[in-house]
């Protein structure tokens, strides 16, 4: 085929690690499949950054070669059934409310060509179209492309867009009524609530938290009835869990005495390689234990991912890794005696790492005495 003159060839296919598009396409209605969604990912990755760059001309068509070998490596049929149905495919804009409605066909020509001896998908993409694709404005959505590609859903894949929308300008919170979102995700009009939930929002809650690291939940936030008519969704990272859960535990070390405080340090240095006098030393002085609990509560809670070994950074963290073992003296072993004194309550289980929390081992002790 040769191009119309008035075509604008995107340039040579290279994969950028970040998407973005416009927040109006992101709350579209999409009829793409999960393999047709990922042909349209890679359209938007590579419209996003010339969007970026200003190398869109204005009103003229944009062709783009997507390579086959971006979505799969030998499945070559299942690709070419998504270039012909992807062909037909619409973005909708509808708002009853207001009679207002638009219907787009974004790639009126999808074929197969082999550039350089790699076959590829061109997609052609009318001017008038490639706005929805390219007016990023003030708000628009970013996303990790490695990320969308990875989920096997088209549910995960729109929500994660979604989420993506609200959480990278730092909402974590947000609200859908539940006809615009069963609309958004394309679900089919024979859905019950139940069905919504089932097959859509909890197939996406756990692709997300699989494969992005996001936490999503949902509850109630209006009702007819007993007809639920609105979701509120609160969006949470992996890093976000993590500091929420060693905060609980430092309000958890916070409520102790010092003999529980103590006694629950004895049964966490369990963890560690420590020497004796090292965990005398900690015990033995407020600001190490002080320390000692912040750092062991982020290394259970995953908040530290890059630690080889906990012992090592933790007497770094401790200040004390440069510090000599003391010569035994009488006020070494009345000091010992003292301690030992201190931790004389049952011992409560020791929590493996990242399983049992401070607030669990303190329950404990409690319960021991």
């Amino acid at each position: 085929m040769q191009q119309n003159p008035e075509d604008q060839l995107a340039p040579l296919f290279a994969k950028r690690p970040t998407n973005y598009q416009p927040n109006l396409f992101t709350e579209s209605k999409q009829e793409f499949t999960e393999l047709e969604k990922k042909i349209v990912v890679l359209v938007v990755n590579q419209i996003g950054h010339m969007t970026l760059k200003r190398e869109l001309q204005e009103k003229a068509n944009v062709v783009f070669n997507i390579p086959f070998s971006e979505l799969t490596r030998d499945h070559h049929k299942q690709i070419a059934d998504a270039a012909e149905s992807l062909q037909s495919k619409r973005l909708i804009y509808r708002n009853d409310t207001k009679g207002k409605f638009d219907f787009i066909t974004p790639f009126p020509r999808v074929r197969s060509e082999v550039i350089d001896g790699k076959r590829v998908i061109e997609l052609t993409m009318f001017a008038d179209v490639v706005p929805h694709f390219a007016e990023l404005g003030q708000r628009y959505t970013k996303y990790d492309i490695d990320v969308m590609l990875s989920l096997s859903s088209v549910y995960a894949q729109r929500m994660f867009e979604i989420v993506s929308m609200y959480h990278n300008r730092g909402q974590h919170e947000f609200s859908y009524s539940v006809d615009r979102l069963m609309m958004m995700l394309n679900c089919p009009s024979r859905y019950t609530f139940n069905d919504f939930k089932k097959n859509a929002l909890e197939v996406a809650q756990r692709e997300l938290q699989q494969k992005a690291n996001l936490y999503l939940e949902w509850s109630p936030a209006k009702k007819l009835g007993k007809k639920i008519i609105e979701l509120t969704f609160i969006v949470k990272t992996t890093q976000q869990l993590a500091v929420e859960a060693v905060s609980q535990d430092q309000r958890t070390v916070n409520q102790m005495s010092i003999n529980e405080a103590v006694t629950t340090a004895w049964q966490l240095m369990k963890n560690y390689k420590l020497k004796s006098w090292q965990k005398d030393l900690i015990v033995s002085n407020h600001s190490l234990l002080n320390t000692f609990y912040r750092v062991d509560s982020e290394l259970a809670n995953g908040l530290r991912t890059n630690v080889k070994n906990p012992t090592a950074y933790l007497v770094k963290s401790l200040g004390i890794d440069q510090t000599k073992a003391p010569r035994k003296t009488k006020n070494n072993d009345a000091q010992q005696l003292t301690i030992l004194a201190m931790t004389s309550s049952p011992a409560p289980s020791v929590r493996t790492a990242s399983s049992q929390s401070i607030a669990s081992i303190f329950s404990g002790i409690i319960m021991d005495e």
